[in-house]
Protein backbone atom coordinates (compact mmCIF):
# COMPACT_ATOMS: atom_id res chain seq x y z
CA UNK A 1 0.00 0.00 0.00
CA UNK A 2 1.21 3.52 -0.78
CA UNK A 3 1.33 6.17 1.92
CA UNK A 4 0.37 9.10 -0.29
CA UNK A 5 -2.73 10.60 -1.84
CA UNK A 6 -3.39 8.88 -5.16
CA UNK A 7 -2.52 10.68 -8.39
CA UNK A 8 -5.71 11.99 -9.99
CA UNK A 9 -5.74 11.06 -13.68
CA UNK A 10 -8.00 11.18 -16.71
CA UNK A 11 -7.83 9.21 -19.94
CA UNK A 12 -7.95 10.87 -23.36
CA UNK A 13 -8.93 8.44 -26.09
CA UNK A 14 -11.19 5.49 -25.29
CA UNK A 15 -10.24 3.08 -28.07
CA UNK A 16 -9.13 -0.53 -27.76
CA UNK A 17 -6.09 -0.09 -25.53
CA UNK A 18 -8.01 2.09 -23.05
CA UNK A 19 -9.78 -1.00 -21.71
CA UNK A 20 -6.61 -2.72 -20.47
CA UNK A 21 -5.31 0.59 -19.10
CA UNK A 22 -8.51 1.23 -17.18
CA UNK A 23 -8.70 -2.30 -15.80
CA UNK A 24 -5.08 -2.10 -14.68
CA UNK A 25 -5.30 1.35 -13.09
CA UNK A 26 -8.34 0.23 -11.09
CA UNK A 27 -6.24 -2.42 -9.35
CA UNK A 28 -4.22 0.16 -7.40
CA UNK A 29 -6.59 2.87 -6.15
CA UNK A 30 -4.02 3.71 -3.49
CA UNK A 31 -1.76 5.01 -6.30
CA UNK A 32 -4.17 6.26 -8.97
CA UNK A 33 -7.64 7.81 -8.79
CA UNK A 34 -9.53 7.85 -12.10
CA UNK A 35 -11.30 11.20 -12.47
CA UNK A 36 -12.75 10.69 -15.92
CA UNK A 37 -12.26 10.31 -19.66
CA UNK A 38 -12.82 11.97 -23.01
CA UNK A 39 -13.22 10.57 -26.50
CA UNK A 40 -14.42 12.14 -29.74
CA UNK A 41 -17.08 9.42 -29.67
CA UNK A 42 -19.17 10.44 -26.66
CA UNK A 43 -20.70 6.98 -26.31
CA UNK A 44 -17.26 5.40 -25.97
CA UNK A 45 -16.30 7.89 -23.28
CA UNK A 46 -19.53 7.22 -21.40
CA UNK A 47 -18.99 3.47 -21.58
CA UNK A 48 -15.38 3.78 -20.44
CA UNK A 49 -16.28 5.99 -17.47
CA UNK A 50 -19.10 3.66 -16.47
CA UNK A 51 -16.69 0.73 -16.48
CA UNK A 52 -13.67 2.40 -14.88
CA UNK A 53 -14.95 5.31 -12.83
CA UNK A 54 -15.07 9.08 -13.04
CA UNK A 55 -17.12 11.13 -15.48
CA UNK A 56 -17.23 11.37 -19.25
CA UNK A 57 -16.20 14.85 -20.35
CA UNK A 58 -18.00 16.44 -23.28
CA UNK A 59 -14.88 18.00 -24.77
CA UNK A 60 -11.11 17.90 -24.49
CA UNK A 61 -11.13 21.52 -23.31
CA UNK A 62 -13.53 20.66 -20.48
CA UNK A 63 -11.33 17.80 -19.33
CA UNK A 64 -8.15 19.88 -19.43
CA UNK A 65 -9.86 22.71 -17.54
CA UNK A 66 -10.77 20.36 -14.67
CA UNK A 67 -8.55 21.40 -11.71
CA UNK A 68 -8.98 18.02 -10.00
CA UNK A 69 -7.07 16.30 -12.82
CA UNK A 70 -3.32 16.25 -12.22
CA UNK A 71 -2.23 13.98 -15.07
CA UNK A 72 -3.63 12.68 -18.34
CA UNK A 73 -3.09 9.32 -20.01
CA UNK A 74 -2.95 10.01 -23.74
CA UNK A 75 -4.34 6.98 -25.58
CA UNK A 76 -5.38 8.74 -28.77
CA UNK A 77 -4.48 7.58 -32.28
CA UNK A 78 -0.78 7.90 -33.20
CA UNK A 79 -1.12 11.06 -35.29
CA UNK A 80 -2.95 12.91 -32.49
CA UNK A 81 -0.38 12.26 -29.76
CA UNK A 82 1.66 15.43 -30.25
CA UNK A 83 -1.34 17.77 -30.51
CA UNK A 84 -3.01 16.33 -27.41
CA UNK A 85 0.28 16.42 -25.48
CA UNK A 86 0.76 20.10 -26.31
CA UNK A 87 -2.75 20.93 -25.14
CA UNK A 88 -2.31 18.97 -21.91
CA UNK A 89 1.01 20.63 -21.12
CA UNK A 90 -0.47 24.07 -21.83
CA UNK A 91 -3.17 23.20 -19.27
CA UNK A 92 -0.55 22.31 -16.67
CA UNK A 93 -1.09 18.54 -16.69
CA UNK A 94 1.49 15.81 -16.29
CA UNK A 95 1.34 13.20 -19.05
CA UNK A 96 1.71 9.54 -19.75
CA UNK A 97 1.61 9.13 -23.54
CA UNK A 98 1.15 5.90 -25.43
CA UNK A 99 3.68 5.14 -28.16
CA UNK A 100 4.96 6.71 -30.24
CA UNK A 101 5.64 10.05 -28.57
CA UNK A 102 5.00 11.68 -31.97
CA UNK A 103 5.09 10.63 -35.60
CA UNK A 104 7.89 13.03 -36.53
CA UNK A 105 10.99 14.32 -34.78
CA UNK A 106 10.13 18.07 -34.61
CA UNK A 107 6.86 17.30 -32.80
CA UNK A 108 8.67 14.95 -30.44
CA UNK A 109 11.34 17.53 -29.63
CA UNK A 110 8.71 20.21 -29.03
CA UNK A 111 6.77 17.95 -26.65
CA UNK A 112 9.87 17.30 -24.53
CA UNK A 113 10.85 20.98 -24.62
CA UNK A 114 7.42 22.13 -23.48
CA UNK A 115 7.28 19.62 -20.63
CA UNK A 116 10.71 20.55 -19.33
CA UNK A 117 10.04 24.29 -19.67
CA UNK A 118 6.83 23.92 -17.65
CA UNK A 119 8.44 21.59 -15.09
CA UNK A 120 5.83 18.95 -15.87
CA UNK A 121 6.40 15.21 -16.03
CA UNK A 122 6.31 13.47 -19.40
CA UNK A 123 6.04 9.71 -19.10
CA UNK A 124 5.89 7.66 -22.28
CA UNK A 125 5.38 4.19 -23.64
CA UNK A 126 6.67 1.65 -24.29
CA UNK A 127 7.10 0.94 -20.60
CA UNK A 128 7.37 -2.85 -20.94
CA UNK A 129 11.04 -2.64 -19.98
CA UNK A 130 9.63 -2.35 -16.43
CA UNK A 131 8.41 -5.96 -16.59
CA UNK A 132 9.84 -8.67 -14.37
CA UNK A 133 11.32 -10.66 -17.28
CA UNK A 134 12.88 -7.56 -18.80
CA UNK A 135 14.30 -6.49 -15.44
CA UNK A 136 15.75 -9.99 -14.97
CA UNK A 137 17.45 -9.61 -18.37
CA UNK A 138 18.91 -6.23 -17.39
CA UNK A 139 20.12 -7.57 -14.02
CA UNK A 140 22.04 -10.38 -15.73
CA UNK A 141 23.71 -7.79 -17.96
CA UNK A 142 24.60 -5.56 -14.99
CA UNK A 143 26.13 -8.56 -13.26
CA UNK A 144 28.20 -9.28 -16.40
CA UNK A 145 26.87 -12.82 -16.58
CA UNK A 146 27.91 -13.00 -20.27
CA UNK A 147 30.91 -10.69 -20.05
CA UNK A 148 31.00 -7.56 -22.17
CA UNK A 149 28.00 -7.50 -24.57
CA UNK A 150 29.09 -7.37 -28.20
CA UNK A 151 26.08 -7.80 -30.49
CA UNK A 152 22.31 -7.95 -30.10
CA UNK A 153 19.49 -9.22 -32.33
CA UNK A 154 15.90 -8.24 -31.70
CA UNK A 155 12.56 -8.72 -33.45
CA UNK A 156 8.99 -7.47 -33.36
CA UNK A 157 7.20 -9.57 -35.98
CA UNK A 158 3.60 -8.64 -35.19
CA UNK A 159 1.82 -10.25 -38.11
CA UNK A 160 -0.91 -8.83 -40.33
CA UNK A 161 -2.94 -6.44 -38.18
CA UNK A 162 -5.93 -6.58 -40.52
CA UNK A 163 -6.57 -10.15 -39.34
CA UNK A 164 -7.56 -9.04 -35.84
CA UNK A 165 -7.64 -5.21 -35.57
CA UNK A 166 -10.88 -3.54 -36.59
CA UNK A 167 -9.17 -0.44 -38.04
CA UNK A 168 -5.87 -1.78 -39.33
CA UNK A 169 -5.52 0.79 -42.12
CA UNK A 170 -4.57 3.48 -39.58
CA UNK A 171 -1.47 1.47 -38.66
CA UNK A 172 -0.18 1.30 -42.23
CA UNK A 173 -0.06 5.07 -42.78
CA UNK A 174 3.01 7.30 -42.98
CA UNK A 175 4.40 7.99 -39.53
CA UNK A 176 3.19 4.67 -38.13
CA UNK A 177 3.91 1.24 -39.60
CA UNK A 178 5.59 -1.62 -37.72
CA UNK A 179 8.65 0.37 -36.67
CA UNK A 180 6.73 3.16 -34.89
CA UNK A 181 3.98 0.90 -33.54
CA UNK A 182 5.81 -2.21 -32.33
CA UNK A 183 9.49 -1.80 -33.16
CA UNK A 184 9.57 0.77 -30.38
CA UNK A 185 9.06 -2.01 -27.81
CA UNK A 186 12.34 -3.62 -28.81
CA UNK A 187 14.14 -0.29 -29.15
CA UNK A 188 13.14 0.72 -25.63
CA UNK A 189 14.46 -2.57 -24.25
CA UNK A 190 17.69 -2.21 -26.23
CA UNK A 191 18.33 1.41 -25.29
CA UNK A 192 17.54 0.70 -21.64
CA UNK A 193 20.11 -2.10 -21.69
CA UNK A 194 22.83 -0.56 -23.85
CA UNK A 195 22.20 3.19 -23.97
CA UNK A 196 21.78 5.51 -26.94
CA UNK A 197 22.11 4.49 -30.58
CA UNK A 198 24.47 6.77 -32.51
CA UNK A 199 23.86 5.64 -36.10
CA UNK A 200 21.42 3.45 -38.03
CA UNK A 201 21.30 1.78 -41.42
CA UNK A 202 17.83 0.88 -42.61
CA UNK A 203 16.52 -1.63 -45.12
CA UNK A 204 12.90 -2.39 -45.88
CA UNK A 205 9.94 -1.90 -48.13
CA UNK A 206 6.25 -2.35 -48.78
CA UNK A 207 6.13 -6.08 -49.42
CA UNK A 208 2.35 -6.52 -49.47
CA UNK A 209 0.95 -3.23 -50.80
CA UNK A 210 -2.75 -4.10 -50.76
CA UNK A 211 -4.45 -5.42 -47.64
CA UNK A 212 -8.01 -6.59 -46.93
CA UNK A 213 -9.65 -5.94 -43.57
CA UNK A 214 -10.59 -9.33 -42.08
CA UNK A 215 -12.37 -8.24 -38.89
CA UNK A 216 -14.58 -5.51 -37.46
CA UNK A 217 -17.12 -3.26 -39.18
CA UNK A 218 -14.81 -2.68 -42.16
CA UNK A 219 -14.41 -6.40 -42.89
CA UNK A 220 -13.98 -7.06 -46.60
CA UNK A 221 -12.77 -3.56 -47.47
CA UNK A 222 -9.32 -3.10 -48.97
CA UNK A 223 -6.67 -0.46 -48.40
CA UNK A 224 -3.14 0.33 -49.56
CA UNK A 225 -0.04 0.35 -47.38
CA UNK A 226 1.71 3.76 -47.27
CA UNK A 227 4.85 2.93 -45.29
CA UNK A 228 7.26 -0.05 -45.17
CA UNK A 229 5.52 -3.09 -43.70
CA UNK A 230 8.88 -4.81 -43.10
CA UNK A 231 11.82 -2.86 -41.65
CA UNK A 232 15.32 -4.01 -40.74
CA UNK A 233 17.46 -1.54 -38.82
CA UNK A 234 21.19 -1.96 -38.28
CA UNK A 235 22.05 -0.27 -34.99
CA UNK A 236 25.38 1.22 -33.92
CA UNK A 237 25.34 2.02 -30.21
CA UNK A 238 27.36 4.84 -28.69
CA UNK A 239 29.11 2.28 -26.45
CA UNK A 240 30.49 0.40 -29.47
CA UNK A 241 27.94 -2.42 -29.61
CA UNK A 242 26.15 -3.30 -32.82
CA UNK A 243 22.71 -4.78 -33.31
CA UNK A 244 19.86 -5.59 -35.64
CA UNK A 245 16.14 -4.96 -35.25
CA UNK A 246 13.45 -6.49 -37.46
CA UNK A 247 9.91 -5.10 -37.28
CA UNK A 248 7.07 -6.24 -39.50
CA UNK A 249 3.34 -6.29 -40.11
CA UNK A 250 3.81 -9.21 -42.47
CA UNK A 251 5.46 -12.11 -40.68
CA UNK A 252 2.92 -13.91 -38.50
CA UNK A 253 3.55 -16.93 -36.30
CA UNK A 254 7.31 -16.41 -36.43
CA UNK A 255 9.43 -18.86 -34.43
CA UNK A 256 11.00 -15.89 -32.63
CA UNK A 257 8.38 -13.24 -33.03
CA UNK A 258 9.27 -10.64 -30.43
CA UNK A 259 12.43 -11.57 -28.55
CA UNK A 260 15.96 -10.29 -28.02
CA UNK A 261 19.23 -12.23 -28.02
CA UNK A 262 22.52 -10.68 -26.94
CA UNK A 263 25.95 -12.28 -27.31
CA UNK A 264 28.86 -11.31 -25.10
CA UNK A 265 32.49 -12.28 -24.61
CA UNK A 266 31.64 -15.28 -22.45
CA UNK A 267 28.05 -16.24 -23.20
CA UNK A 268 24.63 -15.28 -24.51
CA UNK A 269 21.39 -14.03 -23.00
CA UNK A 270 17.88 -14.45 -24.39
CA UNK A 271 14.71 -12.49 -23.59
CA UNK A 272 11.66 -14.26 -24.98
CA UNK A 273 9.58 -11.11 -25.52
CA UNK A 274 10.10 -7.36 -25.61
CA UNK A 275 6.45 -7.06 -24.61
CA UNK A 276 5.27 -9.63 -22.06
CA UNK A 277 6.35 -9.40 -18.43
CA UNK A 278 6.38 -13.18 -17.88
CA UNK A 279 8.36 -14.37 -20.91
CA UNK A 280 11.35 -16.70 -20.71
CA UNK A 281 14.78 -15.35 -19.78
CA UNK A 282 17.62 -17.75 -20.56
CA UNK A 283 21.41 -17.73 -20.37
CA UNK A 284 23.98 -19.75 -22.27
CA UNK A 285 27.40 -19.94 -20.67
CA UNK A 286 28.37 -23.33 -22.10
CA UNK A 287 26.57 -25.48 -24.62
CA UNK A 288 23.14 -25.47 -22.98
CA UNK A 289 20.61 -22.71 -22.40
CA UNK A 290 19.37 -22.38 -18.81
CA UNK A 291 16.36 -20.49 -17.47
CA UNK A 292 17.09 -17.60 -15.12
CA UNK A 293 14.87 -17.02 -12.07
CA UNK A 294 12.82 -13.82 -12.20
CA UNK A 295 13.78 -10.89 -10.00
CA UNK A 296 10.18 -10.97 -8.73
CA UNK A 297 6.99 -12.89 -9.41
CA UNK A 298 6.06 -11.77 -12.93
CA UNK A 299 2.79 -10.19 -13.95
CA UNK A 300 1.10 -12.31 -16.59
CA UNK A 301 1.26 -10.47 -19.91
CA UNK A 302 1.48 -6.69 -19.42
CA UNK A 303 0.47 -4.61 -16.41
CA UNK A 304 -0.80 -1.69 -18.46
CA UNK A 305 -0.92 0.75 -15.58
CA UNK A 306 2.67 0.20 -14.48
CA UNK A 307 4.14 3.38 -15.98
CA UNK A 308 1.26 5.43 -14.54
CA UNK A 309 1.91 3.87 -11.13
CA UNK A 310 5.62 4.65 -11.51
CA UNK A 311 4.74 8.25 -12.43
CA UNK A 312 2.55 8.50 -9.33
CA UNK A 313 5.35 7.14 -7.13
CA UNK A 314 7.80 9.62 -8.61
CA UNK A 315 5.54 12.64 -8.22
CA UNK A 316 4.51 11.76 -4.68
CA UNK A 317 7.76 10.38 -3.22
CA UNK A 318 10.54 11.80 -5.37
CA UNK A 319 11.62 8.37 -6.61
CA UNK A 320 13.12 8.20 -10.13
CA UNK A 321 10.70 8.36 -13.04
CA UNK A 322 11.74 5.54 -15.35
CA UNK A 323 9.59 5.80 -18.48
CA UNK A 324 10.72 9.20 -19.71
CA UNK A 325 9.98 11.49 -22.62
CA UNK A 326 13.71 11.82 -23.28
CA UNK A 327 14.08 8.10 -23.94
CA UNK A 328 10.89 8.04 -26.01
CA UNK A 329 12.27 10.93 -28.08
CA UNK A 330 15.50 9.01 -28.71
CA UNK A 331 13.53 5.93 -29.77
CA UNK A 332 11.52 8.16 -32.13
CA UNK A 333 14.81 9.51 -33.49
CA UNK A 334 15.98 5.95 -34.23
CA UNK A 335 12.72 5.21 -36.07
CA UNK A 336 12.80 8.40 -38.14
CA UNK A 337 16.49 7.93 -38.94
CA UNK A 338 15.89 4.33 -40.03
CA UNK A 339 13.20 5.37 -42.52
CA UNK A 340 15.45 8.19 -43.75
CA UNK A 341 18.21 5.64 -44.29
CA UNK A 342 15.85 3.39 -46.26
CA UNK A 343 14.76 6.32 -48.43
CA UNK A 344 18.23 7.69 -49.17
CA UNK A 345 20.31 4.52 -49.09
CA UNK A 346 22.96 5.51 -46.57
CA UNK A 347 23.54 5.40 -42.79
CA UNK A 348 21.97 8.19 -40.72
CA UNK A 349 23.25 9.53 -37.39
CA UNK A 350 20.83 10.21 -34.56
CA UNK A 351 20.76 13.63 -32.92
CA UNK A 352 19.20 12.95 -29.50
CA UNK A 353 20.51 11.53 -26.24
CA UNK A 354 19.12 10.34 -22.90
CA UNK A 355 20.22 8.74 -19.65
CA UNK A 356 19.07 5.10 -19.31
CA UNK A 357 16.60 4.60 -16.46
CA UNK A 358 17.59 3.10 -13.11
CA UNK A 359 16.45 -0.46 -12.31
CA UNK A 360 12.83 -1.05 -11.35
CA UNK A 361 14.05 -4.13 -9.47
CA UNK A 362 17.61 -4.26 -8.14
Amino acid sequence: MSSYDPLRVAVIGCGGISGPYGASMRTKPEKVEIVGAYDMDAERAEAWAKENGGKAYSSLDDLLAEPAIEAVVNLTIHHAHAEVNRAALAAGKHIHCEKPLATNLPDGRETVRLAEAADLRLSASPFTFLGEAQQTFFKALREERIGTPLVVYSAMNWGRLEVWHGNAAAFYTRGVGPLFDVGVYALTVLTTAFGPVSRVTGFGGIQQPRRTQQSGPREGSSFYVETPDVVISGLEFANGMIGRLTASFLVGGAKDGSGTEVHGESGALYLGSNHDFNCAVEIQSGREWEALPYVAEPHRGVEWGRAVFDLADSLRTGSPQRATGRQALHVLDICVSTLESIEHGHPVSTTTHFEPPPPYYE
